[in-house]
């Protein structure tokens, strides 16, 4: 009796095998191919994940850490996928899952990515105390031009309007990089969230690539500020402008000007501070030109 139930548990043991492995090579001979770049993620940065999709299988979703993320499909019938870390974002395996549908079967295959740490700079300065903190008028008008900032960037729209070769919205010197952690008298501020750029007073801004104006507002830190839409869920931002050449809901073409640059806000001069937002999360501009910005 002993032995006829070990039997059956060792049969049970190879069909769960064997089950398994019939499954997890379907799910591989549906990606025929992927790549990611770069193969490690930092914190604050961009990676692409190229794929092709086995003929007879078709490509459901991706997610990207529990969260759906839009796919663009290529001319050549290759796949792309940004996937993008925070700065709070917690260093380990980052598991990426394709959805597929392969002979009426529901298939899925996980892949991973490596997220690593990354220390960026550290600034301190003494400042004059209003320059802490905020009257609680002016506090409510800031976490107010916050609130609307963050919920123009938030939503990850299927519809992706970018095309590979992304500009720089103004050719010139970064001034300040991206992550930089500031100290005002000691006491630790929100890291920069983009890049400024030197810009004189009028400068044209242009937009780095077709995308959708969702934000046009005047911020009391910011000043004239710019929120555009690149589609699957990528968005930029363009801050301190002196005008502002384009309205909510309007469609941009790459290097279109969106407007001039100025010192509006809260600054100490003329500048552009340029951000990007991807699936809701602040990352590095600098990263998302090296990947996909205009080569030459």
């Amino acid at each position: 009796m002993k032995g006829k139930r070990c039997f059956i548990a060792f049969f049970c043991l190879v069909f769960c095998f064997l089950f398994s492995a019939s499954g997890l090579s379907k799910e591989r001979g549906c990606i025929t191919s992927l790549k990611v770049t770069p193969d490690v993620l930092y914190q604050g940065g961009i990676a692409k994940i190229e794929f092709r999709v086995q003929r007879g299988c078709l490509l459901k979703r991706v997610s990207f850490s529990g969260k759906s993320v839009p796919f663009k499909a290529r001319d050549d019938g290759s796949y792309m996928v940004l996937v993008g870390a925070g700065l709070k974002e917690r260093p380990g395996k980052k598991r990426v899952r394709f959805y597929l549908l392969s002979k009426g079967e529901h298939l899925s295959l996980t892949r991973y990515i490596v997220l690593k740490a990354k220390k960026y700079k550290a600034e301190y300065l003494k400042v004059k105390k209003k320059m802490v903190s905020f009257p609680p008028k002016i506090l409510k008008r800031v976490l107010e031009d916050q609130r609307a900032v963050r919920e123009a960037c938030s939503r990850i729209r299927p519809v992706i309007y970018w095309k590979e070769g992304f500009i720089w919205p103004v050719k010139s010197k970064i001034l300040s990089p991206f992550g930089l952690r500031r100290f005002f008298n000691g006491k630790p501020r929100s890291p920069h969230s983009g890049v400024d750029l030197r810009a004189r007073e009028n400068t044209p801004i242009k937009s780095p690539n077709d995308a959708k104006v969702v934000l046009v507002r005047d911020c009391y830190l910011s000043g004239n500020t710019v929120v555009l839409d690149h589609g699957g869920g990528l968005y930029s931002l363009y801050a301190h402008l002196s005008k502002v050449n384009v309205r909510q809901g309007q469609m941009v073409r790459k290097g279109q000007v969106i407007g001039l640059s100025g010192s509006t806000g809260r600054v100490t001069g003329p500048h552009l501070h340029w951000g990007v937002s991807l699936l809701g999360q602040r990352v590095d501009p600098v990263a998302l030109m090296r990947l996909l910005g205009k080569k030459g």
